[in-house]
């Protein structure tokens, strides 16, 4: 380690957090300690956080309290995760209508924050949690996972993500913005990724030469699609971590050819904060199961085993200004079953992580989930930037960005090689259209969906009343 980060972690960042009343560090430390313990070890603990989480939720929320009565439920009746499968899911449709009530009564309104998900599925969704969940245990949570992918707490860090609401009062702004350049860390917004913008930001990355860069996949390969299309050179990346979206073949391999080193995937949302991620190993994501809990189930609620995907529903242990119990984030994923070779003893995620939006239907009846549909062999090389729309049940739209070099030639396959993957899946073949365009539009969150549906036959009506 050399000077400078070693003064960040030990002198400069506890420095900070007396000021501002955190103790970041010190959940960092005690992070860096749990996570080589032996699994069974890791299971006690997060059990008997989960204990004081339900029985904190029964005394002082009155959906839980009202909810567990109805249902004959008593604290004591959930002692490990296994015993979650009692209580329902908490969809975001039941956190819109019982935002009120799923606020923790003894903890002064004054104390809470608010927020907003980032509204990859068209709608936004608000939330509250309290100073110390964000600023003490998510961060932590996301130092920790800088370690993993082979950076240190105050090495040069670009961010390229959804910026949300500004910090208030004068003072929270002033170490906010200590916070930041102790880190050495630079903020882009996620929307500033745009095909104007790129030469600024391939400039940015040179000159700044961050040890580590995150951002979403889509805006970080359409970087460095344009430095590779414009024989831009961009420093080597010790550390490139991607999340929010699923990250392609395509998108990995350029990201490798531009900053020079194998992206690490990390998976979390703006209401729960990073979640998993993959350390050094590049495997399964490793869950920080001392502040989670990941169930996986059906579309009727029944737990799946490792290795079989289904709907995640997370619980957050320590949100105590509004309690996230089996929360639907609407993703979908699944558990790995065994230990990553790197002797961590974490609960680990199966890197591949979809939407349940993202669902493709047949003419047919039969889906299938998009993120199976491999479209990138589709197409010519050098594509990285493109999104597959389905109208209907037998229509689909596919806008490509063309890669520089072959924006005349190679497209007449395309359309019949898509059509034979959704064949292939369910069984009905459509019709595709191809459209070559300049660019993507990015949605709400800044992102670049790779596929949407318009579709919603009665059979996922269930599905999308939980967004």
């Amino acid at each position: 380690m050399s000077a400078y980060p070693w003064l960040a972690r030990h002198v400069l960042a506890p420095t900070l957090d007396t000021l501002r009343g955190t103790r970041t560090m010190q959940r960092m430390g005690e992070l860096e300690q749990l996570q080589w313990w032996p699994a069974s070890r890791i299971r006690e603990a997060q059990a008997q956080r989960l204990q004081r989480l339900i029985s904190r939720s029964y005394e002082c929320v009155p959906f839980y309290r009202r909810l567990m009565d109805e249902r004959g439920i008593r604290p004591g009746d959930i002692r490990s995760p296994d015993d979650l499968a009692c209580l329902p899911a908490l969809t975001k449709n039941t956190i819109r209508a019982h935002l009120e009530d799923l606020l923790v009564r003894d903890v002064p309104r004054e104390r809470l924050r608010s927020g907003r998900s980032g509204g990859t599925t068209g709608e936004r969704l608000d939330y509250y949690s309290t100073r110390e969940e964000r600023l003490t245990f998510a961060h932590a949570r996301w130092l920790l996972s800088l370690e993993w992918s082979g950076a240190q707490f105050g090495e040069t860090h670009l961010s390229i993500r959804q910026m949300t609401a500004g910090t208030s009062g004068r003072e929270t702004r002033m170490l906010h913005r200590a916070s930041l350049r102790l880190q050495r860390l630079e903020r882009i917004d996620t929307m500033r990724v745009t095909e104007e913008n790129l030469p600024a930001l391939v400039s940015l990355i040179q000159r700044t030469k961050p040890r580590s860069l995150f951002a979403y996949p889509s805006a970080l390969a359409l970087i460095a699609s344009y430095a590779r299309d414009h024989d831009l050179s961009c420093p080597t990346v010790h550390a490139v971590c991607v999340g929010g979206e699923r990250l392609q073949d395509r998108q990995r391999a350029v990201l490798q050819q531009v900053f020079g080193s194998e992206p690490c995937i990390r998976y979390g949302s703006n209401e729960l904060h990073s979640v998993a991620a993959q350390c050094e190993a590049h495997g399964g994501l490793h869950i920080h199961a001392d502040d989670f809990i990941i169930e996986v189930v059906d579309d009727d609620g029944n737990l799946l085993s490792p290795g079989t995907r289904g709907r995640l529903l997370v619980t957050s242990l320590h949100n105590h200004g509004m309690p996230f119990i089996r929360y639907e984030t609407g993703d979908i994923g699944a558990l790995l079953p065994g230990a990553c070779p790197c002797g961590r003893g974490l609960p680990l995620l199966v890197p591949l992580i979809g939407r349940t939006a993202e669902r493709v239907y047949g003419a047919n009846g039969r889906c299938a989930d998009a993120m199976d549909l491999d479209i990138g062999r589709a197409l010519p090389p050098g594509v990285v930037n493109y999104q597959l729309v389905q109208e209907t049940v037998d229509r689909f739209v596919l806008s490509v960005v063309p890669a520089a070099g072959n924006e005349g030639n190679s497209w007449d396959p395309v359309p019949g090689r898509v059509a034979d993957m959704i064949t292939s899946a369910t069984g009905s073949r459509p019709r595709i259209d191809l459209h070559l365009v300049d660019s993507i539009a990015m949605n709400l969150s800044g992102k670049r969906l790779p596929f949407i549906s318009h579709v919603y036959p009665a059979t996922s009506r269930a599905e999308r009343d939980r967004r």
